[in-house]
């Protein structure tokens, strides 16, 4: 027996031996990482479960993720009468989205009457002031408190679920006092799928020692990182292009209770220290400047909280509020907000220079102190605040106001999808828009070129929006075409930029909301009103001329959903047609790019009809069916070379390494949302080990560094076997560097053949003028006195004078500008785009195309030279630069945003869009990201058509026998 029991204790010895040695190691303990602050201090309700408690830590230490902190928060709405919770969204992984609604009982229960009040309060036009002084004297202080809108800045939403606790929980006078008269919203985590991103990269990189280097994966995490949302945007820049379901959710909560005050919880480097408001210039000018005072009222009350701890911070600096689409959109409908931007902490927390050490602890302690500090300001003044709010309101609606005769029109057009999604845009944030009933003639109206039209026809159909409303600054500030800028501004932004290249810009400089739709859109000097009636979707919103017998169905191709009805039936193994002309049957027309679907090319489709009624249907967008492919006049025929088939793509978008996970994300989610077609996404560290046969095309994303000539090599082979290869940025850069694949080659690589791209540059101008000189035609005598078109042309300055003259002017590159294209408009990539097309362009590649190559879309838009000053083309002497401009022709160039003259130059004449073949496939290439935060939807009509018609209408057509 003993040596039966001797045997099973050497078995459960061997069998526990690996279990010892798997035990890690305990941490030294670092007394660094000892916070000696307290983060809750006061009496508690007992009945209240604290945090610790649900967490199974002590709040604020570690980072609780979305699922512990909205558990939380849901045990907290079963315990306490002092809260309610709202469900406001869904992200696209499917995670719930709160505001939490904090007050007395008594307060909560008024909830409705309340937002009724302050609806009331927000318009002047159906309230007095003898009424809005009794609203006033009733309502009680609103503020919208909201955290961590970037994933990975984590303190934010610990520091919400903590301040959640402390108001509902307290059982102290003051914060009792507080809630007697005020309804705190808390939206405590913006962003969760980010914060689950970031928070499952910490699982993952947690070892057993705290981590105090904030260089490592447990701070900074992996590609795509924390800082997005499902498709990695930027939320925090979209609050009124509204592209994404958190923005859209949020927007209308917060429009609905139009808070006094808005603070935004943020985090910054590791080695900063705190930030909080009022931002420094530039200022949008549409603000109401009393906003600016209390911005220093409620900085002066939040730095003498940080006084009292011993801790550092600072007001503004880097910090502006020029670009509207950040949360601050609301300061334009008159909230008073605050950014708060604490230094980034991770988790443990960060070794500083100085050798100290701040905690998250430490990080989440700053966010509540903050929190607290400004509810107690806006507690002391928000009766001041709503009558200044009041007066507000009342000015931008008045008859000699700033805003009183001003009016933005949308020019008709046959793209109702984009023009519906814009009117939804700015709906959602509670602007009125009309449709001009008639014809309206108006003095003056001007351009996006800025130029000054008389007596313009306003055709029937267009949008007209006044700028007279209650919401005046924020449709001035989100249509205007130029936002104004002080001449102080300007002037150190010249100085940051000759001097060391930097920048007051935080962010892009253009964001006209029709520019980056592109729409065409003027600005008329009156208040427009009458003649319209108010917009409404037509009912219903899609209809169909479906007849029997036909033998076609055509979709008018100037609108976008089209290019999504050719690819989603295409994936239903429908065979469509790209029609390259305007067409006209049977008394209806169609605009150039429309989409057939054929019985002679679907045989066997028995279903036809339905498949094709069915795909409209999803995409809301008319189709007109034919009896007869005859066309009228000189246009084409159902038979003809104007009926390209096209080719069902299969697509891979290339990730992770050095792509940049904004475009990234931007591109993947415009196939979501536009086309609903299956894709793939390649990392591209294992390009090498891809078949890539299963493609016929692939996006490049821009990217912070080449790929390198392996991977190049692997492209090059692909497009030559006949794929579709499109590039954003810096990554179609790489392909057009001096060892690129592209023939298309970056500015800096053209000059050592500069006259051949100004001849192509000629060429391409003298194929669109509409003159010809018959009698030379048609002579039967030799011209002796020919000359070739280059003769006429200046002598080009020297490589090496071009390179130098390049680097200047490269220093004056945008951080963001709205540029005219100008489009070739007989090119497949252009259809459903106007002849004058906004592109947004940044510090971005240029690129420039020959003969060998076609220039799809060039920045700069031809008009008259009404300047005394002799053109470029006048000169016979030596050019000034690569380019000449033709004879009395100017090139207009900015249409908005900062751009220098230096910039202009050097921006001029150079592609945005290019196309070449190679093999049986083609390169595409973009200067920019032609989907940029999902809100260019001009542009990102070139990227579809490239997608959709690309493998069809650019590479060698296969045939399946």
């Amino acid at each position: 027996m003993k040596s039966i029991q001797k045997w099973f204790v050497l078995l459960l010895g061997i069998a526990v031996m690996p279990a010892y040695s798997a035990i890690l190691m305990k941490p030294i303990k670092d007394p660094d990482l000892q916070y000696k602050g307290e983060l809750l201090t006061g009496t508690y309700n007992e009945n209240i479960t604290h945090p610790d408690d649900l967490l199974g830590f002590p709040i604020g230490s570690r980072v609780a993720n979305p699922t512990q902190i909205h558990s939380a928060i849901m045990h907290w709405a079963g315990q306490s009468d002092r809260l309610q919770v709202i469900e406001y969204a869904r992200t696209h992984e499917g995670r719930p989205l709160v505001a939490v609604f904090i007050s007395t009982p008594s307060v909560l229960n008024e909830l409705d009457t309340i937002k009724q009040n302050i609806e009331q309060l927000a318009n002047p036009l159906k309230t007095s002031d003898s009424e809005a002084s009794k609203l006033i004297d009733s309502l009680p202080a609103v503020a919208w408190m909201a955290y961590s809108i970037h994933g990975n800045e984590t303190s934010g939403a610990d520091a919400a679920l903590t301040a959640i606790y402390h108001l509902i929980a307290s059982e102290d006078k003051d914060v009792e006092a507080l809630l007697d008269d005020m309804v705190v919203v808390i939206d405590p985590m913006m962003n969760p799928d980010g914060r689950a991103r970031f928070a499952k990269s910490l699982e993952q990189y947690r070892g057993t020692a705290p981590n105090v280097d904030d260089q490592s994966l447990l701070h900074r995490g992996d590609w795509p990182y924390g800082r997005t949302n499902h498709y990695f945007f930027d939320l925090n820049r979209d609050f009124f292009y509204l592209t994404q379901p958190e923005t859209v959710g949020r927007v209308e909560m917060i429009n609905d209770w139009r808070p006094q005050l808005m603070i935004d919880g943020h985090e910054m480097g590791s080695q900063d220290t705190y930030l909080m408001g009022p931002p420094r210039q530039p200022l949008n000018q549409n603000i109401d400047p009393n906003l600016q005072k209390w911005a220093k009222t409620f900085a002066r009350d939040q730095s003498s909280a940080f006084d009292k701890k011993g801790w550092r911070y600072y007001t503004g600096e880097w910090f502006e509020n020029w670009y509207p689409g950040y949360s601050n959109y609301s300061e334009y409908r008159g909230t008073m907000h605050i950014l708060y931007e604490q230094s980034r902490m991770a988790e443990d927390g960060v070794r500083r220079p100085e050798g100290t050490v701040q905690t998250y602890i430490e990080s989440v302690h700053h966010q509540f102190v903050s929190t607290l500090a400004n509810l107690k300001t806006l507690d002391k003044n928000s009766k001041a605040m709503y009558r200044d709010y009041w007066q507000g309101r009342k000015n931008n609606v008045a008859s000699k106001g700033k805003f009183a005769n001003r009016t933005y029109v949308v020019m008709a057009n046959d793209n109702v999808g984009r023009t519906s999604a814009l009117v939804s845009r700015l709906q959602a944030q509670d602007i009125n828009v009309y449709v001009a009933d008639k014809d309206i003639e108006v003095d003056r109206a001007t351009t996006q070129l800025g130029e000054v039209k008389e007596d313009l026809i306003i055709p029937k159909g267009s949008l007209v929006i006044p700028n007279r409303q209650p919401e005046a600054p924020l449709i001035a500030a989100i249509m205007e075409f130029d936002a104004g800028v002080n001449d102080a501004v300007l002037l150190e932004e010249r100085q940051k930029t000759l001097r060391d290249g930097s920048s007051l810009m935080y962010d892009t400089t253009a964001w006209n909301l029709t520019m980056m739709y592109g729409l065409e859109s003027v600005t008329v000097p009156e208040n427009i009103t009458r003649n319209v009636s108010p917009y409404s979707p037509n009912t219903p919103s899609h209809a169909h001329a479906f007849v029997d017998n036909a033998i076609a169905w055509i979709v008018d191709g100037a609108d976008d959903r089209s290019v999504a009805f050719a690819a989603r039936l295409m994936e239903r193994g429908v065979h469509v047609r790209y029609i390259d002309r305007d067409s006209e049957f049977q008394d209806t027309t169609f605009n150039r790019g429309s989409i057939a679907v054929t019985v002679t090319d679907n045989p066997n489709k028995k279903d036809l009809a339905q498949t094709i009624k069915q795909t409209a249907d999803e995409l809301k967008i008319s189709v007109t069916a034919t009896t007869s492919g005859f066309g009228e006049g000189d246009l084409p025929e159902w038979g003809g070379k104007h009926f390209d088939l096209l080719t069902q793509p299969q697509i891979a978008i290339l990730s992770h390494g050095n792509f940049a996970s904004y475009d990234v994300g931007a591109t993947w989610y415009s196939l979501d949302t536009h086309l609903g077609i299956r894709h793939s996404q390649i990392d591209v560290n294992s390009l090498n080990r891809t078949d890539l046969r299963r493609y016929n095309v692939i996006i490049l994303p821009t990217s912070y560094g080449a790929l390198d000539k392996q991977k190049q090599t692997l492209l090059d082979e692909w497009v030559k076997n006949g794929g579709t290869l499109i590039a954003h940025g810096r990554s179609a850069a790489a392909l057009a560097n001096k060892d690129g694949i592209a023939k298309v080659k970056t500015i800096e690589n053209s000059f050592e053949k500069a006259l051949d791209y100004d001849i192509s540059l000629t060429r391409e101008y003298m194929a669109g003028e509409d003159k010809v000189d018959r009698k030379a035609a048609m002579s039967h005598t030799l011209d002796a006195d020919y000359t070739f078109p280059w003769d006429d042309l200046p002598k080009p300055l020297k490589e090496d004078e071009l390179t130098r003259r390049d680097k200047w002017l490269s220093h004056f590159m945008p951080s963001g500008a709205m540029v005219a294209g100008r489009t070739d408009q007989q090119h497949w990539l252009t259809a459903g785009t106007p002849e004058v097309l906004p592109l947004l362009y940044s510090n971005q590649p240029l690129l420039m195309s020959a003969d060998n190559s076609e220039a799809v879309v060039r920045a700069g838009v031809f008009g008259p030279n009404d300047s005394k000053k002799k053109t470029a083309g006048e000169s016979k002497k030596t050019a000034d630069r690569w380019f000449t401009l033709p004879e009395n022709k100017a090139l207009n160039v900015r249409m908005s945003g900062l751009l220098w003259p230096e910039a202009q130059q050097r921006i001029a004449n150079t592609a945005y869009l290019t196309r070449e073949r190679s093999g049986k496939g083609q390169i595409i290439l973009f200067s920019g990201q032609p989907n940029f935060r999902g809100a260019a939807l001009g542009t990102n009509r070139l990227l579809l058509n490239a997608i959709v018609y690309g493998p069809g209408l650019g590479s060698q057509k296969h045939v399946s026998l």
